[in-house]
């Protein structure tokens, strides 16, 4: 409803990505949240007056919507882990009037829930990691290439040590029991560059 709000409030072309528990509830871990996590870009609009009517329209819409936003024209400062080409490889989800949305793809979405490693997130990503069927191969590659693209700083080694823990105590689960768990953190260290740590 948010969106259908913000189409008949801001009336130009927009591009809109949605991550968070929203994108995670259109992947299929539908659960309550208290606001929407988007990045929205207006390419012809960067006059700052042309920001500020943008800003306002986001405002009314939230208002009329009564949902709280969370937003940015550039998602990837939320984090100082890259969320590396989630522009490119976000998938299409629909049109409202001139409102284009899409979602950021499954292997991305789980580069900011590991960032952040709430308890929340670690369930968020055990029920979409299950249900788009993700395999251990394709998300320690995402998770490595985050980490090399990624600068030097204490999120970074925090970064790492969740993706272990992540693997050693959900990847039977997620994975099934004949998993190799130590092929998979070793195929991890290989790509993300780890092997000394």
């Amino acid at each position: 409803f948010f969106f259908k709000a913000l189409a008949c409030e801001w009336q130009k072309p927009a591009e809109i990505i949605l991550l968070g528990a929203a994108a995670g509830s259109l992947m299929g871990n539908v659960r309550p949240s208290l606001d929407i996590d988007f990045e929205i870009r207006a390419p012809k609009q960067k006059t700052s007056e042309a920001r500020k009517g943008l800003e306002e329209a986001i405002r009314k819409a939230s208002q009329v919507a009564g949902i709280a936003v969370n937003y940015s024209e550039n998602v990837a400062g939320w984090s100082r882990i890259a969320y590396l080409d989630y522009r490119k490889t976000a998938l299409a989800y629909k049109k409202i009037r001139k409102l284009t949305i899409r979602i950021m793809k499954p292997e991305y979405w789980t580069i900011g829930k590991m960032a952040r490693f709430l308890e929340l997130d670690i369930q968020d990503m055990v029920k979409i990691i299950r249900a788009k069927k993700l395999k251990p191969e394709v998300l320690t590659a995402i998770w490595a290439r985050a980490i090399r693209a990624s600068d030097l700083s204490l999120e970074l080694g925090q970064f790492r040590d969740h993706v272990l823990y992540f693997i050693r105590k959900y990847g039977k689960r997620l994975w099934g029991r004949q998993t190799d768990l130590d092929k998979v953190i070793l195929r991890f260290r290989k790509k993300a560059g780890l092997l000394h740590f």
